[in-house]
């Protein structure tokens, strides 16, 4: 009896184990790297898809001399209700934002708050 009860609390332990390791590793596997620049006073980008709350990094490069730019994303193109506004860069310059995308999939809307009717784009989370 004391041996089966060993073997089960074992089995219980492997198995607590094997879970937490599989949700830390998907936790993990919940960041995303975006590449965005902005040129000629415009996205590189229309589309920018990442998992479901992700942590997400954009690495954003303003090529634009002289000319203020940022990175902004918005539950709704009325840009009203922000999810993250990035600091507003003039260029030639670069900046790294972080920040976690919603939890709830859907198509959310991005843009440059310096420009905010031509540098546009969808924000999917999925």
């Amino acid at each position: 009896m004391k041996t089966t009860k060993r073997v089960l609390m074992i089995l219980l332990a492997v198995a607590v184990f094997g879970v937490l390791g599989v949700a830390q590793a998907a936790a993990q596997s919940k960041s995303v790297t975006i590449d965005l620049v902005a040129q000629n006073i415009s996205f590189d980008k229309s589309t920018i898809t990442v998992p479901a709350g992700a942590e997400v990094t954009v690495n954003f490069d303003n090529k634009d001399s002289g000319i203020p730019h940022n990175f902004a994303v918005y539950h709704s193109a009325a840009a009203n209700n922000p999810i993250f506004k990035g600091k507003v860069i003039t260029g030639p310059q670069k900046i790294t934002y972080k920040f976690t995308a919603p939890s709830s999939p859907g198509t959310y809307y991005f843009r440059c708050d310096v420009h905010p009717t031509i540098m546009t784009g969808q924000f999917i989370v999925k």
